[in-house]
This record gives structure tokens, C-alpha cells and sequence, in this order.
């Protein structure tokens, strides 16, 4: 005789509205209390979409969505439901201009890490209410910050500006303030993208020790990102569910192998130049794009890059490697000009001593630069079209028309990678994977010497993670332009390119 599953959260011939659009129609779906799922498919596939949905950000349209766990005091069922990912961050901290941050950073009131994961701020409470209602709840706050802080061992970034964290510190500090509310399931939304082998590790160890006593619900399009108590699994792809069930039997379908594969690893030889090792002389070497000297960076008595040298020159492109928090994206921030920092050390650029009376925006004009992060800062009307556009000024948006020939080069852009079709639709009305392709050709729009990319693979799936990574290997192969590329995945190095400097863990 079997026994019957209790149910978890139930959807029963259930569809939601986004827009105008009806999505995830006739979906029925059980998710019983002693399971764990995880949600797979490929970028634009519905994922987040589904996520959404589930905690009640999407009208249901059609059947039902039902809560079966007991929500707790004063609290919501859809409230009891978590979310962490890339576009919470936007919602969180998404009002900062990217060229301010350093500066900052370096400002007295600058927000701190205890303070965003204050009672105050993660329970939206308004500062002049007067209640008995927090007397119980504040001592409930307090017991889950102190077990999420130990868990995540975020101790020893809570007296740290929040702009001062590396990507991956700031994913951990996200999934600390997460943990601080009274959550019934928790929604991760590739929470592994964007950390090194050894963090990643470290999080599959959290995601085991919260599989204990709570639902985590992980979306990825990585199958080695599959938590290790993941019992099932739910593959979307245009908004609907295409499988549902068991981890191993979905795991074994053809179409889901196919999403989930890793890119083969790179078979390339990397030439790797040690920390604080000079980048001496070659015959035949280019013209110095960028020569940076003994550099040194530090907030109050924290030390971010210790005595680094490096020499990037015309044709030698570079894969940037270390550890989260090692200082890549503060290494990058002084050759882009954007750090107040670069002023006290000896930073050249182009040829020209920085502090010698250039302004920022004479460096930029020969770099190209690319993150992640400038997802964050785009307005959510803002066309493919103007993106591109706005690479031109490195603006993020587009507040002057382009003049004619900034067109043309925009569309001719578009079209030779196939995206002129797209040039009207908004960035963020297509997929995670064609935006980074956007993005990249902001970057590539102006025609730059040195192109930099910050991450550019985080959260894509294998296709468009191809893609991607075979475009930059045609720019470096072509000499077109000197790329930085910086990633904690092998993988995603594309093969051309053949040097590496490699930045040591920052200590404790």
C-alpha cells in the first residue's frame, strides 16, 4: 500500500497573464512536502517567469495555484515564498549609477552591509509605526539573522560598504538577507553564476544543510549547478512546462541533456603570469595599451590588490582569473579610469600617465566595456536599438539622438550578428542570452582598442553560452580588438586566447 504524498504548493490547470500574454497554460503541477525541485530550460524558456508565478507576482488567469503549507503569523502564503536572483538585486540596489560606485564607496554614509540586513530594511518596516506587532516579531528577525549570518559566514562583511563587494560577495549577502525573512520555499534563480570553484562548492554545502528543514526551489540551465538533494526537476521552454518528475529520468530525456550540457572544457595552453610578476618585454610585443605599475588598492585597512603589475599590449588578449573577492572588477575599475584610486598609483593608459589632466571619458572612448551588471541600470523601455547606440557615449541609456552615421554603424552592427530584427524590441523583452549579446555590441559599436569583459557568460545556457564565446574568439582571432576576459569557468575562455593574469584570494 502506498502512502499519500501531502502537498506542498499545487498548480491545477493553471495559466498566469504577463502583459498581454496568457503563458504557462492548462499547467498542472504537484510539489509535495518531502520533495525538493529545481527548475531547467534555456534562456528565455519561462524560468523566472514560472518563479514569479509562484510567489504571486503574476495573476492567475486560468485553474488554480494553491498554497498547502501553514503561512505563518501575520504573514501572506505568497510572503512565506523567497526569491534571490539577478533581477531582485536590480530591485534592491538597482537606483546606483555604475560610474559612481567607487566614489561611493569611499563616502562616509556609504550604505553598509549591516545595515541593508537590518529588521528596519528587510522587513520593509516604516520607521515611524507604532506597533506591538514588532515586539514579537523583531526577536524572530534577530534568531534568523544570527543563524544565516553563521551559515553563509558573512561575519566579516558586515561593516563593509555594499558597493564595495565583489559580484559573488554580493550574491552570498543576498542569499544572507533571504534567509532573514520567515520563508516557507526558497527560489534561487542561478545562484551559482558568477562564483569560483571553491565558492560554489561552499554554497552546494548551504543548499544541503537548508534541504534539511525547508523547500529550496534552484533554477539553473547548468546541470553541475543541480543541488545535491534535488529530488525533481520541471524543464519550461516557451513558457510552458515541456517535463516534469523524477531528477534521473528527466536528467535522461534527449531534449534536456541537450540544455543542460556543459561546453567542452578548453583545450587551450594558457600562458599564466603570477601575481605581482612584471609582464616584461617581447620582441615583436605590440604597443602598450595598458601598463599598470605596483598597484595598490585599499578601503580603511582592508587591502584589495596588493603590489600588482600588469602589461597589456596591442593583440595579446588576456583572460583574467582569481577567486571572488580577489580584486578582478577593482583591477579593471583603474584601467577604466572610473577608480579615484587610480590617481595614487602609477596607471597608464594609452600612452598617457593617468592623473596627467585626461578626463575619464578620453579613456573610455578607446574601451570597450562589458558586465552583467549594467543590466541593473537600463531603463525597462530602453530598445535594443538605444543600447547599442549608447555605446558610442557610454551612457546608460540614450539621452542624445545619434547622429547619422552613429546610426548606420548601430544597424550595420546588428545586422552583421543577426540582430536587426531585434533593434526595436526592448533589451529586456528578449532572451538573458541575446541581451548579453546586445550588450556586447555596445561595447563593440565604437570600434575600441581594448575590449573588456566582466563575466559575460553568467546564467547563460549552452547555445547562446556558445555563441557568445565564439564571437569574442573571431574578435581576438582577427586582431579586431584586445579583449580582457575575466571568468571563474574554464569552459568559457575562448580559445584564442592564450595569456592569463591570476589574482591570489584576498586575506581575511
Amino acid at each position: 500500500m502506498s502512502l499519500v504524498k501531502r502537498p506542498f504548493l499545487s498548480l491545477n490547470r493553471g495559466a498566469f497573464r504577463l502583459g498581454d500574454e496568457i503563458i504557462f497554460k492548462d499547467t498542472s503541477w504537484t510539489f509535495s512536502e518531502d520533495e525538493q525541485w529545481a527548475v531547467v530550460g534555456p534562456n528565455g524558456s519561462g524560468k523566472s517567469l514560472f518563479a514569479a508565478a509562484l510567489c504571486g507576482n503574476l495573476p492567475v488567469v486560468g485553474g488554480d495555484l494553491n498554497y498547502h503549507f501553514e503561512p505563518l503569523a501575520g504573514v501572506a502564503a505568497e510572503e512565506c515564498i523567497g526569491c534571490v536572483s539577478f533581477e531582485r538585486r536590480k530591485e534592491n540596489i538597482g537606483e546606483t549609477v555604475v560610474q559612481s560606485r567607487w566614489n561611493s564607496i569611499e563616502d562616509e554614509g556609504a550604505l553598509n552591509v549591516r545595515e541593508w540586513l537590518s529588521y528596519e530594511r528587510v522587513m520593509k518596516v516604516n520607521p515611524y509605526e507604532v506597533t506591538t506587532l514588532h515586539q514579537k516579531a523583531r526577536p524572530l528577525f534577530e534568531q534568523r539573522f544570527k543563524r544565516a549570518v553563521s551559515l553563509l559566514h558573512v561575519e566579516r562583511f558586515l561593516s563593509r560598504p555594499i558597493l564595495s563587494l565583489s559580484n559573488g560577495e554580493m550574491q552570498q549577502i543576498q542569499l544572507t538577507r533571504a534567509l532573514c525573512q520567515p520563508l516557507r520555499l526558497l527560489i534561487l534563480d542561478e545562484p551559482f553564476a558568477g562564483l569560483d570553484e571553491d565558492r560554489r562548492e561552499f554554497l552546494h554545502g548551504v543548499l544541503d544543510e537548508l534541504m534539511k528543514n525547508m523547500r529550496v526551489m534552484v533554477i539553473t540551465t547548468r546541470v553541475e549547478d543541480l543541488p545535491h538533494k534535488t529530488t525533481h526537476l520541471l524543464c519550461v521552454d516557451k513558457c510552458r512546462v515541456i517535463a516534469a518528475g523524477l531528477r534521473n529520468e528527466i536528467l535522461s530525456l534527449r531534449h534536456v541533456k541537450k540544455i543542460l550540457a556543459s561546453t567542452p572544457r578548453t583545450k587551450t595552453k594558457l600562458l599564466s603570469i603570477p601575481v605581482g610578476q612584471k609582464t616584461s618585454p617581447r620582441k615583436g610585443s605590440g604597443i602598450e595599451l595598458a601598463n599598470l605599475q605596483n598597484v595598490t588598492v585599499r578601503y580603511g585597512d582592508e587591502v584589495i590588490l596588493d603590489h600588482v603589475d600588469w602589461t597589456i599590449r596591442e593583440g595579446e588578449s588576456w583572460a583574467l582569473l582569481g577567486p571572488n573577492g580577489s580584486g578582478k572588477t577593482t583591477l579593471l575599475s583603474l584601467i577604466l579610469g572610473d577608480n579615484p584610486q587610480v590617481y595614487g598609483n602609477d596607471v597608464t593608459v594609452f600612452g598617457k600617465r593617468r592623473g596627467r589632466g585626461e578626463s575619464i571619458w578620453d579613456v573610455k572612448r578607446k574601451i570597450g566595456w562589458f558586465s552583467p551588471e549594467l543590466l541593473l541600470h537600463f531603463d525597462d523601455s530602453s530598445s535594443c536599438f538605444d543600447v547599442v547606440a549608447s555605446g558610442f557615449r557610454d551612457t546608460i541609456g540614450l539621452f542624445e539622438p545619434p547622429t547619422r552615421s552613429q546610426r548606420h554603424a548601430t544597424r550595420e552592427i546588428l545586422e552583421r550578428y543577426g540582430l536587426l530584427d531585434q533593434a526595436d524590441v526592448p533589451l529586456y523583452g528578449i532572451s538573458g542570452g541575446m541581451q548579453r549579446l546586445v550588450l556586447l555590441l555596445r561595447a563593440l559599436v565604437k570600434k575600441p582598442r581594448l575590449l573588456i569583459l566582466d563575466e559575460p557568460c553568467q546564467g547563460l545556457d549552452r547555445e547562446h553560452r556558445e555563441r557568445f564565446v565564439k564571437v569574442v574568439d573571431g574578435l581576438v582571432r582577427s586582431r579586431e580588438v584586445t579583449v580582457i576576459f575575466v571568468t571563474h569557468r574554464a569552459d568559457e575562455i575562448p580559445h584564442s586566447i592564450k595569456r592569463t593574469m591570476r589574482l591570489g584570494a584576498r586575506q581575511p
